[in-house]
């Protein structure tokens, strides 16, 4: 989105300018010209040092209709380091005006990080790795003796599930079966939790 410098025009009396003191920005930008009477000329113009790094996009001499906004672009370059200077906004021929400090910084790198050589090197481990004898690794993978009549009960109940519906033939007795084995697969995988 463009950043925006807002210059209200006529609130308090005709030829009225009320601008912010200072403006910053790093990318092009739009001077809106809010007019809250008659209508107006107004010229814009910038001092030698923000026209070195700033453009204004529009005749200086712009004519404002009653209760209307007109946006003004003023293009940017891209600079090293933060350049100020003013933008200048004059109605009433002149009688009125008002000076904004405008600062063009450089440009967002995009949060460039400086990366030196120590990341390449892995990180040095503070501790010992230890071996584990494949006895105890094999004996954490396999399952507990308090596990092992609740599995074997398990697989009795599939069993006999599978075979009444294999004797029945029945569509329901098939569905049984089938939520015998579901909830025998769901306790298995719990018991391995």
């Amino acid at each position: 989105m463009t950043p925006v410098l807002l210059v209200e025009l006529n609130r308090g009396k005709l030829h009225d300018v009320e601008a912010p003191a200072e403006f910053a920005t790093a990318e092009p930008f739009s001077v809106e010209l809010r007019n809250h009477g008659e209508a107006v000329h107004v010229h814009v113009r910038a001092d030698d040092a923000l026209s070195a790094v700033a453009r204004i996009d529009a005749d200086g001499n712009l004519f404002v209709e009653r209760d209307t906004t007109r946006s003004v672009p003023v293009g940017v370059s891209d600079v090293d380091s933060p350049v100020t200077g003013t933008l200048e906004i004059a109605t009433g021929y002149g009688s009125e005006t008002s000076s904004v400090e405008v600062t063009v910084e450089p440009a967002d790198d995009g949060g460039a990080v400086d990366v030196d050589e120590t990341l390449s090197r892995p990180p040095e481990s503070d501790r010992e790795t230890e071996s584990v004898p494949l006895s105890q690794r094999l004996s954490r993978g396999l399952p507990g003796r308090r596990v092992i009549p609740v599995l074997l009960l398990g697989l009795v109940a599939v069993g006999v599930a599978a075979a009444v519906a294999n004797a029945v033939r029945s569509p329901l007795v098939l569905v049984g079966a089938g939520v015998v084995g579901g909830a025998v697969l769901v306790a298995i995988v719990v018991l391995f939790q």
